[in-house]
C-alpha cells in the first residue's frame, strides 16, 4: 500500500534594476558557451485522497517541503549540460483508515543525482521558432534512508516555442520517463505561454499531463498540473521566481490488494532564486 501511495502522491506533489537584465529560463533557451546559471528551488505541497478497499475506507494526505539545487553550462554550437540535486527537508504521508489508528510514513534527506544535456536542432534567439532536444538521466544514489526514488530513469524530450510578437512566447513539450525495476514509466505533455511584462517581469503559465503506465501492481492512471509562475528580476541576472499550482489526479488501483484511490489533488507553493552567469 505503501508503495502505492509514494507513485501517486510523487505527481500530486521560482528593487529591480533599471537595465534589462538577461536569464534562460525558457524551456528552448540554450546557454551560451562558458556561460553558467545557478538555481535553488524551494516547493512547500500538499496533496489528500480518499482510499477505498473491500471492507475499508479512508482518507490520505501527504505535506512536503523539499528543494532542488541545480547548475548548468553552456558549451557552445547550441549545447548545453546540467546537474541537479534534491534535498527533502520534510516528507510526511498519513493513511487514516476509518475505524483504525492513523499510519504514517516519513522521509528526508537527499535526492538521487540527476544530468541532462540539451541541444538546440533549429531557431534560436530572436528566430521565429525554435526547437531543442535533450536527454535526462536520474541515478539510483540516495541511501535507503533518505529521499530517493530507488529508480534509475532516463528522459529523452523534445521542446518548441514560437515567437508571436508583443513578447508572447507559447510553448510546448514531450517527455519520455522511463524507469527500471518494474515502475511506472511516464509520458508528460506540457503546454506553456511565456508573456514578458516589462523588463523586470514575466509570467508564465503552463499545463502540464502526465500519463503514468500500469505495471504488475498498479493501474494507468493520469495527472494534471496547473501552474502559474513569474520571474522578477532582482538586480542584473538575478532572479526571484514564485509559483503556485494546482494538481489534480485520476483514480488508481492496487491490484494485489484491490485498494483504490480515489479523488486525488492538492496544490504546490514554489519559491526560486536564478541567476546567469
Amino acid at each position: 500500500m505503501k508503495k502505492m501511495i509514494t507513485a501517486v502522491l510523487g505527481g500530486v506533489l521560482l528593487t529591480a534594476a533599471t537595465a534589462h537584465a538577461e536569464h534562460k529560463l525558457l524551456v528552448t533557451e540554450v546557454l551560451d558557451k562558458s556561460q553558467v546559471e545557478a538555481q535553488a528551488q524551494f516547493e512547500y505541497s500538499h496533496a489528500s485522497g480518499d482510499v477505498k478497499g473491500a471492507l475499508e475506507s479512508g482518507k490520505i494526505f501527504t505535506n512536503t517541503t523539499e528543494s532542488i539545487y541545480s547548475l548548468g553550462l553552456g558549451l557552445g554550437h547550441g549545447l548545453e549540460v546540467s546537474a541537479s540535486m534534491p534535498y527533502v527537508f520534510s516528507e510526511r504521508v498519513k493513511v487514516q483508515v476509518d475505524g483504525l489508528e492513523p499510519e504514517y510514513e516519513k522521509r528526508d534527506g537527499f535526492g538521487d543525482f540527476a544530468l541532462q544535456a540539451k541541444y538546440r536542432l533549429l531557431g534560436g534567439e530572436e528566430q521565429p521558432v525554435t526547437v531543442v532536444a535533450g536527454l535526462g538521466l536520474k541515478f539510483d544514489t540516495a541511501g535507503n534512508d533518505d529521499a530517493g526514488t530507488g529508480t534509475t530513469d532516463v528522459s529523452p524530450f523534445i521542446a518548441a516555442s514560437t515567437n508571436l510578437g508583443d513578447h508572447n512566447t507559447p510553448y510546448a513539450i514531450y517527455r519520455a520517463t522511463i524507469r527500471n525495476h518494474g515502475e511506472q514509466d511516464t509520458h508528460t505533455i506540457s503546454l506553456g505561454l511565456e508573456k514578458e511584462l516589462n523588463h523586470t517581469v514575466t509570467l508564465d503559465a503552463k499545463i502540464d499531463a502526465n500519463f503514468n503506465t500500469s505495471t504488475s501492481n498498479l493501474t494507468a492512471n493520469e495527472e494534471f498540473n496547473f501552474e502559474l509562475a513569474s520571474y522578477i528580476q532582482m538586480a542584473h541576472n538575478l532572479y526571484l521566481l514564485p509559483s503556485v499550482s494546482y494538481v489534480i489526479a485520476t483514480d488508481q488501483k492496487e491490484k494485489n490488494l484491490d485498494i483504490r484511490l480515489e479523488s486525488m489533488d492538492g496544490y504546490r507553493a514554489g519559491l526560486s532564486l536564478y541567476y546567469l552567469f
